[in-house]
């Protein structure tokens, strides 16, 4: 299609999207607007939440790129963001197309041909925003808009997407019930209580520091991963699952519960020499590809080459602890001395567990006593890793 027919047809779908995705009645404040990239639904947050201006809808820049929405690929794109006192444009791109957005013109085009596009980005929560649909046309992409009983599904698809809008919103219940009750938190915190007239006499342990914590497991084979995930989901908390290359060939059906229900896939690498690691995880991401239709820059490797690995774009797993449980050990008795020895720690925690059935016996004890400890587990994204 040669540039004159593609801005045609480009016109013609806004005009019809601006037909069919009205912006719904209800305030901006109170409508929950849910992402998801081809089968997975991303984090609820009120600072990445689209929205709409100007009956356009608007998603932030960093839902199409890897590295900033869990390692997703929707299109080999890479992009440049300069903000001055004279120049404030983001560009889109791929070998073949430059998209640029100059926020301070309000403008839109195509830098190779030239070409102008009805459309301009906006800024919101200090980040560039997008239109969804202009975008998602421009680059080859689906989108579909999805009202639901909790809100909207905001859904950007590849030609790897697996199941229908329905059938995601039914896979994904728990975790979308796990991500409002977290977002209507976060945004309607608990009243604070406390009477300054009448100051308590005793310490007061509502004021104990909460620890960031990140879960991963190293997954050589698919044992215990069923009762992993069951404790987990059970708990509302996602983890990070590393596999090596053969596990994730063998255990195609796991992975894809495991991406499906909100949690991250990365490889396990441990070559002997750098180039054996690389060469590990390069074959990991083929699998990976393979049989979920998406790429990770999440790495568990030897120590001695994070370093090099993490300068060529690895995001490399840097634990605190690793937890080896006995198949004699009692739950309650791990879990209490894992706490032990993390005691007086205040700083991001991260925790290393072996999967099998060992871990998965004793994960739900373990779950429980950091929650109490105060150790809360986050979801694992790259870019808080």
């Amino acid at each position: 299609m040669d540039l004159k027919k593609r801005m045609i047809s480009l016109l013609l779908s806004l005009v019809l999207c601006g037909a069919v995705f009205v912006p719904p009645a209800s305030s901006a404040s109170s409508t929950v607007y849910f992402t998801s990239i081809n089968d997975n639904l991303r984090p609820l947050t009120a600072d990445t939440m689209p929205t709409w201006s100007g009956g356009v809808l608007y998603v932030p820049y960093t839902v199409f790129l890897a590295q900033y929405n869990g390692g997703f690929k929707l299109v080999d794109v890479d992009y440049s963001y300069i903000h001055t006192s004279t120049t404030h444009k983001l560009t889109l791109y791929t070998l073949q197309q430059m998209l640029t957005f100059d926020l301070k013109n309000g403008t839109c085009r195509e830098e190779i041909s030239g070409e102008s596009y009805p459309a301009q980005a906006i800024m919101r929560n200090g980040i560039p925003y997008l239109p969804v649909v202009m975008v998602c046309n421009f680059f080859g992409l689906d989108f579909s808009y999805t009202a639901f009983s909790q809100g909207y599904l905001v859904r950007i698809n590849n030609d790897s997407v697996v199941l229908s809008d329905a059938k995601l919103i039914d896979a994904a219940s728990n975790l979308i019930n796990r991500y409002l009750r977290e977002y209507n938190q976060s945004i309607n915190p608990a009243p604070d209580t406390t009477t300054p007239t009448s100051p308590p006499t005793e310490p007061d342990e509502s004021n104990t520091t909460n620890v960031s914590t990140y879960l991963a497991f190293l997954c050589k084979d698919g044992h215990g991963l069923d009762q992993i995930l069951s404790a987990l989901d059970s708990a509302g908390n996602q983890a990070l699952f590393f596999f090596t290359p053969e596990a994730l060939e063998q255990e195609d059906d796991l992975v894809r519960r495991i991406l499906g229900t909100g949690h991250s896939v990365g490889i396990l690498a441990e070559g002997g020499t750098l180039d054996q690691t690389r060469a590990l995880l390069e074959e990991g991401n083929r699998a990976l590809e393979h049989l979920a239709y998406t790429r990770t820059t999440v790495a568990y490797v030897p120590d001695g080459q994070r370093e090099l690995l993490e300068q060529e774009g690895w995001v490399c797993w840097d634990q605190t602890m690793a937890l080896s449980p006995s198949g004699t050990v009692g739950p309650n008795t791990f879990a209490v001395n894992t706490l032990n020895r993390l005691e007086g720690r205040t700083r991001t925690t991260y925790l290393t567990l072996e999967g099998g059935e060992n871990t998965a016996r004793i994960l739900s004890a373990l779950l429980r006593q950091l929650r109490y400890e105060h150790f809360v587990v986050y979801t694992p994204m790259e870019t808080r890793l």
